[in-house]
């Protein structure tokens, strides 16, 4: 068989099904793929199979780029190929409920259709599981959306990964585009201890240790959708001795993050924008953590009271708020003031849309942004371009040892409709370090091709070592970007080595 032939037949393969051996392992392997396959005989003019004469370890390590889905075809090759696949060092499973009939159906056909589909796929996962030989397995990752009625089944894929010593865990159970009301699968007691683990992400698990949590390999933990009360937070805090990164992604019902793990060195507390919180408690958010050094915050709503203290190892930090706070402005712009007075010695800072607003009013009001020590630093605009003006200049001018400058509209809407003059144009002094300048979508056609060409005329002007200007928008029309970028092109440079980059 030549390694063309092969290649061609896993290309070929379908997307459309995960009904891979639903009944006997692979037993239904030739009702997934029949028709992809039927048509490519595999063996045209070749007398040798010089890829089934391979030794097991390296047919397993050239499956492995294939993933588990379509490495699962492979077992129609022949009888050496049968089980080959489902011993992969990684075994992801991801339920996929699209398909082109769901537009055309009711409600109650589209539950039942995807039911159909969900336990289909609980059976593949059940049944590649139940072949493997006990070869070394790296990672178990599953993707669907949780049942009470399958509660079983994932106790067996964790059990399964406990007794095969998996490093990586990885359950996500509330993933569904046509549903959102989610069933909360409980973590067993048996994960609860496990040495091997180094890795785990939990979404939309309840956890309810009986007694304590001793993960002591673990680096990495993710923990999403899901209450989270204080204790169960110590627990996690005093059990994970060498945990490196956590990430709590909508996850409610702690207020304190006391953090005195020299390991732990990335923290990301989010909560998304529309989630409801709760309880009382959630409204209050404490971080002490003086080995951290990269921390990323997500405060919603904006009014969440927010206390900071200890970051004295913070190297990268990053913040988002909602930038409409109509009924707590005062907590909001406290908030604000808080986080910047205990961020301003990090050298890399990713700002949203929120935060800068609230600076550009705190500085409005008369408030003095502390000196930082920012390298970098990275703006994402969402909407009110014309607001936050202000708080980036006043970012500019409080770092002095800016390098690097980023800004982003990511608002697709564009929706500013006028450009007052600003209160300050221009800068009080030069960026004597600033070397690479990004803007991107920043030309409103609406306002003239603001607020990117007040930004490129102040940096052009006072980045006085600037090597590199990068400017582009793909959300306008060719008429308006050449119109902006004529403009562009007229205003003085003080940098003999700048290059301006028009894309």
């Amino acid at each position: 068989m030549s390694e063309k032939g092969v290649a061609i037949e896993i290309q070929e393969s379908g997307e459309d099904d995960f009904g891979i051996g639903v009944k006997l392992g692979t037993e239904n392997v030739e009702d997934y793929s029949k028709e992809n396959v039927g048509a490519n005989k595999r063996i045209k003019g070749t007398s040798i199979d010089r890829f089934s004469a391979l030794p097991d370890c390296l047919l397993i390590h050239i499956l492995s780029f294939l993933g588990v889905k379509k490495a699962a075809v492979t077992s129609l090759l022949g009888k050496r190929w049968k089980s080959v696949w489902a011993e992969l060092p990684v075994l992801e499973f991801h339920f996929d409920s699209s398909h082109e009939s769901k537009k055309t159906m009711n409600t109650p056909d589209l539950m039942a259709w995807v039911d159909k589909k969900t336990l289909d796929f609980v059976a593949w996962v059940n049944n590649t599981l139940a072949i493997r030989n006990g070869n070394y397995l790296e990672k178990l990752k599953v993707v669907f959306l949780y049942k009470k009625c399958f509660e079983p089944d994932v106790d067996d894929w964790l059990e399964f990964a406990l007794k095969n010593k998996v490093k990586d865990v990885s359950l996500a159970l509330g993933e569904s585009e046509d549903f959102c009301t989610l069933e909360l699968y409980t973590l067993p007691e048996m994960m609860y201890s496990n040495s091997f683990l180094t890795s785990l992400s939990l979404d939309s698990c309840i956890l309810e240790p009986e007694k304590t949590i001793q993960w002591p390999s673990l680096t990495s933990l993710q923990i999403s959708r899901v209450g989270l009360p204080q204790p169960v937070l110590e627990m996690i805090l005093s059990g994970c001795p060498v945990l490196n990164s956590m990430d709590l992604s909508g996850c409610c019902g702690f207020t304190c993050l006391e953090i005195n793990s020299k390991s732990l060195h990335n923290l990301r507390v989010q909560n998304d924008e529309g989630e409801e919180e709760e309880e009382e408690s959630d409204l209050f958010l404490q971080i002490s953590a003086p080995y951290l050094k990269s921390l990323s915050i997500s405060l919603y709503p904006a009014e969440r009271k927010l206390k900071l203290t200890n970051l004295s190892s913070l190297v990268g930090a990053e913040c988002y708020f909602s930038e409409h706070w109509w009924s707590s402005p005062s907590e909001v712009l406290s908030n604000a003031k808080e986080y910047f007075e205990n961020i301003n010695h990090a050298k890399d800072l990713v700002l949203g849309s929120g935060p800068v607003k609230a600076l550009a009013e705190l500085v409005m009001n008369g408030w003095q942004l502390p000196k930082s020590r920012l390298r970098c630093l990275t703006i994402k605009i969402s909407c009110d371009a014309v607001k936050i003006i202000p708080g980036i200049l006043c970012l500019l001018e409080s770092s002095p040892d800016l390098e690097a400058l980023i800004i982003d509209s990511i608002d697709p809407y564009k929706r500013d409709e006028n450009w007052p003059p600003l209160a300050k144009g221009d800068l009080d002094s030069d960026l004597l370090h600033l070397k690479t300048v990004k803007l991107y979508n920043l030309a409103y056609p609406s306002i003239g091709g603001e607020p990117m060409l007040t930004l490129a005329r102040i940096l052009l002007k006072r980045a006085t070592i600037l090597e590199e200007m990068v400017v582009k928008d793909d959300k306008i029309t060719t008429s308006d970007s050449v119109k902006f970028r004529q403009t562009l092109l007229t205003y003085p440079i003080s940098s003999p080595n700048a290059v301006i980059l028009l894309s």
